[in-house]
């Protein structure tokens, strides 16, 4: 039997099958690449969209939650009964300052709890009907009162505002505790003195707590503000003496 030829053939078979063979093995590696590679972008984009959903939708002026400080300044007004009458123009005001936090309910209410610091001041007339705290004249008299004030008011919201406060009317209710009194006077001096004054505090006659009412209309950062006090200035032993003015108005501005 004879045999035949070699094959000529043969290698070329052989690299072809070991060709394929390669390329498929590396079309395997760059597959499992990518889907590594894309497994692990959707987990970091994914985990940061969460975190900053969470943010945007709890805190800022329109969401959930919002805190920020505030101050402002009023104008005492209001009748004043006979005897304590005060002196005209911006010497008899309040001096008001501190923090809230708002609560959003829904788009249209809300509530606010504040807690501030103010401090009162009532220039007193000096005329011949005047009783408080006694009929005694001098060229300067005014009561001042420090307060820590606490505050709680619901929101009524107007119009699309998107994240921001917008347009409001708030309704207040809250008291106070008067943390201390002073009575201050100034009087005439002798020849060659430049001025006699007196400072009294503690007074026993100023009621130590205050509640009272009013209302808050604003917008974004400026609002109008009006209060009245329920409570009288004057403690149960002075009931019989004349009341002061239980009216403040004025402008608030808050810190955001």
């Amino acid at each position: 039997m004879t045999r035949g030829a070699p094959d000529s053939t043969m290698p070329g078979h052989r690299l072809t099958a070991w060709i394929k063979r390669a390329a498929r093995l590396a079309a395997a590696v760059v597959a499992l690449t990518a889907t590594g590679t894309a497994a692990r972008a959707q987990q970091v984009l994914v985990q940061a969209n969460v975190a900053d959903d969470t943010v945007k939708t709890t805190f800022g002026p329109n969401r959930r939650y919002f805190g920020h400080l505030h101050f402002g300044f009023g104008l005492v007004a209001g009748p004043a009964g006979r005897g304590a009458a005060l002196r005209s123009g911006v010497s008899s005001a309040e001096l008001r300052g501190g923090g809230r936090l708002k609560v959003r309910l829904s788009q249209a209410l809300a509530c606010n709890l504040d807690l501030s610091y103010a401090f009162l001041r009532y220039d007193l007339a000096q005329n011949g009907q005047k009783t408080v705290p006694s009929s005694a004249l001098h060229r300067r008299e005014s009561l001042g009162l420090h307060q820590v004030c606490s505050e709680a008011s619901f929101r009524l919201n107007a119009g699309r505002r998107g994240n921001a406060v917008g347009r409001y009317l708030d309704l207040l209710a809250g008291g106070g505790w008067v943390a201390a009194t002073r009575h201050t006077t100034e009087d005439d001096p002798a020849p060659g003195i430049g001025s006699v004054g007196t400072t009294e505090r503690g007074l026993p006659y100023l009621r130590r707590w205050t509640g009272g009412v009013g209302a808050r209309l604003g917008i974004d950062r400026y609002a109008l503000t009006a209060r009245y006090r329920l409570s009288s200035a004057f403690g149960p032993g002075y009931a019989a003496w004349p009341e002061l003015p239980r009216v403040v108005v004025g402008v608030e501005v808050g810190l955001f």
